[in-house]
This record gives C-alpha cells, structure tokens and sequence, in this order.
C-alpha cells in the first residue's frame, strides 16, 4: 500500500573545528560524567535541482545560527520544509546507539472485504555515535545519522476505484565526526534529489558537542 519515495544522497561532511582537549583528558570524562550533543536537521525544499541546492547551500552557511535556534527558524531559509532537534545524552565511553521515533501519520486503505484499516508511519531519526576499536584518545568520536522524513500522503484511487494515501517518504544518510571539546559544533550536507513529484529536496544536519 506503501508508494515510497527513497534516495540516499552522497554526502558532503563540511570541515569541523578542530580538537583541542583530548577525549580522555576531560576532567568531566575521568568523573564519569555523561555528555550531550544537541542534533538539529532540517530538509529544504525547490523546484528545480538550481533553486534546491542554492536554499540548501545558504542554509549551510546559516549553520551555527540553526544550531542555536530554539524554535523553527523558518526566517532563515526561503524553501525550509522541517525542523527536527533533539538533545542526546552519552555515556562515560562517548558513545551513543538511540533511535528516536519523532511523529507518526496514518494511512488509510481498505482491506480485501471493503473493510478500512489504517497503517501507521512512522518518520524517524536514527543516531549513533560510537568509537570504533582503535580510535586514538584525542580523535573525534564517529557521528552517524539516519534521517526518514514523511514529504506528505498522497491521494490515490486503487483498482477497485477506492480511495487510499500513499505516504510519500525520503531517507537522508549522513556521517561526521563530532570532536569532544565542549561548544565545538559540526554540519553535514545531503545534496538535493528529485522526488516521485518532480520537487527536490536537500537536508542539512548539524551538531553541537554541550557541557553535562
């Protein structure tokens, strides 16, 4: 029943500032204590590949003021379609696995009977950040996302001629690296692709490494 619009866009990690305090060397680490890092990630929409990546680029310039914004920041961007932030708690090692299940639309059908039923869907965000064996003590922890963003439910007549919503889904994949001195703040770009509509749509993510 599902018509999924999926792509994953090659990524463009933009450059991160730079360590400066080892991860192990941390005062709050030999404490035990726990740190966050605050992910921001919106999606920008155009019309043309043009019009996408230009908002999307001027959106990624406008990153340090996105990741400080406390509500939707639509004055930012023309073309800004969502924005999703959430605050993520590691533990003493630096590390993170945690899926986040932000919102969940219903789409309706009917069953074989004429009978309607309704199917949930349910965008997410998926987060970890994890170092991997071998990593030296001062390298930036591995920062992976996994972005599921609903465009919209579409309508559609099936072949018995009855009505049923499609759910119209994009998947952002991106990985970065989050350097572990506190305030240092890092963005990642999805380069814009075309969906099933003929609209395209980019996404920019970006991270802040806070104080517990």
């Amino acid at each position: 029943m599902q018509s999924i619009t999926r792509f994953v866009p090659p990524l463009s990690v933009c450059a991160l500032a730079a360590a400066l305090l080892p991860l192990l060397a941390d005062p709050a680490r030999a404490q035990g204590a726990a740190d966050h890092i605050d992910v921001t990630a919106v999606t920008v929409e155009g019309a043309s590949a043009e019009q996408c990546a230009e908002r999307t680029m001027r959106l990624a310039w406008q990153s340090r003021a996105l990741s400080l914004a406390t509500s939707p920041p639509y004055d930012l961007s023309e073309g800004l379609r969502t924005f999703y932030d959430h605050v993520l708690r590691l533990d003493p090692n630096g590390e993170l696995s945690s899926t986040a299940q932000l919102s969940t639309v219903y789409a309706t059908g009917y069953t074989v009977a004429g009978e309607r039923m309704l199917r949930a869907v349910t965008p997410f965000i998926r987060v970890e950040v994890a170092r991997p064996s071998g990593t030296p003590a001062g390298a930036p922890s591995r920062l992976a996302i996994s972005w599921l963003w609903l465009q919209r439910l579409a309508q559609a007549t099936d072949a018995a001629g009855r009505a049923v919503e499609r759910p119209s889904l994009h998947r952002f994949d991106v990985v970065g690296e989050v350097e572990t001195t506190y305030g240092t703040w890092g963005h990642a770009v999805a380069p814009c692709r075309v969906g099933s509509d003929g609209l395209w749509f980019g996404a920019v993510v970006v991270w802040s490494y806070l104080a517990p």
